[in-house]
């Protein structure tokens, strides 16, 4: 139990975010509160923690039987009586609570303690279940909210949740902060709290209806029915997107012409959870649309480029579905032809060259001619009304004028200012790149503290979902146009063998942070998925045994694997999912026998391989001997018949030579 109250400690952080943009609703109700509810189980763990405002408060956690669901509650009032005397016992009278930090709360609790979620926490990876010992932290946390709000001490439901989060927090871990804008990490309790609360107010956790029921019952000699406290339940519904109304549009533009589609184009789009993929060709019109997808987060890669043009990027785009409240989303690809006698102009961001910077203006002036030009960079960062036809053949120089807003031109002046010489002929590319003001800069760290390329996030601004990168080879993903705010990166996926961050990096940039400009850098690091050894023994020698059988069936997230023991005695699975399983040894080798208990439960997370250890008794003998009274000689040729008073075995047995 330590070591897995150990493991579940250190996951405290671990406040799972994401974003809803819910359209085309239908409810899913997860719980029916009844008029009527009746106390199932009544569990107490022994462990207290200190609140400044409430004072001792004890962990337990309460289920109770609400129609035919079993629904956790919380206690109406800190101090009241309540206990496990009163199990099969009644509330009734409900009343209807209706305050939004309670209702956000306990829809957070209960969609994370049941793994019922909205299809945007799905889509975007964060759907995680809570483990047992967890959840019990977690609702030592909510009841405090309830008790807070029940005493009327939560004018600032951000003050007040956060208190007791960092109540909660210093027992765990045996910290003694002092104020809940103490970072921990890149983020504080208050932020932490205030992004729970945001979120949970766009219907992220789902919606969560509110009781307060009163005892029923006839009480106990421990708890008499007038000193027994009211119940606090709560109804969740969660709404899903019906899926077949995701559409995702790929088109093709020439990068010069954005406005002119390219036909032949080809791509192939594939779902981040690998569960889609399709190769596709653009059409006529530069374009091809897929619907009746899910929702999700997919990479959109050419793959080949239409006649006369050449791919600019072989990196993906990625793009989440729905995106900004649009169940259809477009995402456009511009390759430059392979013409001669074109020119190209563009302004990029510094830190993602792939990026275009629109608003950048750029004076071009004619070296050996009198031609002078200030044009100015639209979506993409292009130059497109530069007249290249009309020209005089020579020399010129392209000046940036003015950055592109929240960027300053680059120190380096060879960026700056750029020659180049036009012939009518050979193509002219030129790239200005721009630095931002502020820049946000995550660098993803494998458990070895090395850079890790490959990991997907979503990155999110208050709460809004404003682009999904990879880490590059030097582990980093960098932010640009930042300004104030709060900024999240949910990872999507890691790459194998590694399991993806359970909880959010935040970053807060405030108005001071962008005027001063510079980079704010947020560190993460993931742990490798983790490995099962199972070992097989005999219960009395120790000795290993080979050729058993065992099932391996995760409890949350459908892993099933059957193994076989080694010669020595053991099976190891690698890079399993973090889970709950169960191991259960479905046969073995004679002479040994399957245990009456032939089921084990364990946790395993990320970073934490663990072993398992099985041991058999051998099957039982028995020997009859038949000797002689008085002399003790063997008698031979004496037939016993063994017959099984519970079972259908039967056998006639002949005494041997020796009697036996």
């Amino acid at each position: 139990m330590n070591e897995k109250h150990h493991s579940l400690r250190t996951r405290l952080t671990a406040l799972l975010l994401a974003l809803v943009c819910v359209l085309s609703l239908f409810p899913t109700t997860a719980f029916a509160a009844g008029d009527t509810i009746t106390l199932k189980e009544f569990g107490h763990s022994g462990v207290a923690y200190e609140s400044a405002v409430l004072g001792r408060c004890t962990l337990h956690e309460m289920t109770f039987k609400n129609g035919n669901k079993d629904t956790t509650g919380f206690c109406g009032t800190k101090g009241g009586g309540m206990g496990s005397s009163l199990q099969g016992q009644t509330w009734g009278n409900k009343r209807s609570i209706s305050d939004p930090t309670v209702e956000i709360m306990m829809a957070y609790y209960y969609a994370h303690s049941t793994g019922v979620f909205t299809d945007e926490a799905e889509a975007l990876g964060v759907a995680d279940v809570w483990s047992g010992g967890y959840r019990w932290y977690m609702n030592a946390w909510v009841q405090a909210c309830i008790w807070r709000y029940q005493q009327g001490s939560m004018s600032d439901p951000v003050v007040a949740c956060a208190e007791e989060l960092m109540a909660v927090y210093n027992t765990l871990e045996g910290t003694h902060y002092t104020s809940i804008d103490q970072k921990q990490g890149e983020s504080s309790f208050r932020d932490r709290t205030q992004f729970i609360l945001d979120l949970g107010s766009q219907g992220v956790w789902g919606k969560c209806a509110v009781y307060e029921y009163t005892f029923t019952g006839a009480g106990s000699s421990a708890h008499p029915a007038g000193s027994v406290q009211k119940i606090i339940l709560g109804d969740l519904t969660v709404e899903h997107i019906e899926q077949e109304e995701y559409v995702l549009i790929v088109k093709k533009v020439d990068a010069t012409n954005p406005s002119k589609g390219l036909p032949g184009a080809g791509f192939h789009i594939e779902s981040t959870n690998g569960s889609y993929s399709k190769d596709v060709v653009t059409g006529q019109n530069g374009t091809y649309r897929i619907s009746g997808l899910s929702a999700g987060t997919y990479a959109v890669t050419e793959t080949s480029a239409p006649e006369g043009y050449e791919i600019d990027s072989a990196a993906p785009q990625y793009v989440t579905l729905p995106s900004n409240g649009n169940n259809t989303v477009t995402v456009t690809f511009r390759d430059s032809t392979t013409i001669t006698g074109e020119g190209s102009i563009r302004k990029v961001d510094a830190d993602n060259p792939s990026k275009g910077l629109a608003g950048a203006v750029i004076k071009i002036t004619g070296v050996d001619n009198s031609f002078v030009g200030t044009y100015t960079t639209v979506e993409g960062g292009w130059l497109t009304d530069v007249p290249w036809d009309s020209m005089p053949i020579g020399s010129y120089v392209a000046e940036e004028m003015t950055p592109p807003e929240g960027y300053t031109k680059s120190p380096d002046q060879n960026k700056v200012k750029q020659s180049f010489h036009w012939d009518g002929k050979s193509d002219v590319s030129l790239v200005f790149e721009n630095d931002s003001k502020v820049k946000i800069q995550l660098i993803k760290l494998d458990d070895s503290n090395n850079p890790l390329p490959g990991a997907v996030f979503n990155i999110l601004k208050d709460g809004q979902i404003i682009g999904t990168e990879a880490t590059k080879a030097d582990g980093s993903i960098t932010v640009t146009d930042v300004t104030e705010g709060m900024y999240a990166f949910v990872e999507v996926s890691a790459p194998s063998p590694y399991a993806k961050l359970t909880e959010p990096v935040i970053a807060h940039v405030d108005q001071a942070a962008v005027n001063g400009g510079g980079t704010v850098t947020v560190t993460a690091s993931d742990k490798k998925l983790p490995n099962l050894t199972i070992l097989k023994r005999d219960a009395k020698t120790g000795d290993v045994i080979p050729d058993t059988h065992f099932e391996i069936k995760g409890i949350h997230y459908g892993f099933h694997h059957d193994v076989t023991t080694g010669p020595d005695g053991t099976a190891t699975l690698t890079g399993i999912p973090v889970d709950s399983y169960e191991v259960t040894e479905i046969s073995v080798p004679d002479p040994y026998v399957v245990s009456d208990e032939p089921t084990q439960t364990i946790w395993l997370e990320a970073g934490n391989s663990k072993q398992l250890i099985f041991d058999n008794q051998k099957q039982p003998l028995l020997k009859i001997t038949k000797i002689e009274k008085g002399t003790n000689q063997p008698i031979p040729g004496t037939v016993f018949l063994l017959e099984a008073i519970d079972g259908d075995y039967r056998q006639n047995l002949t005494t041997e030579a020796n009697g036996s």
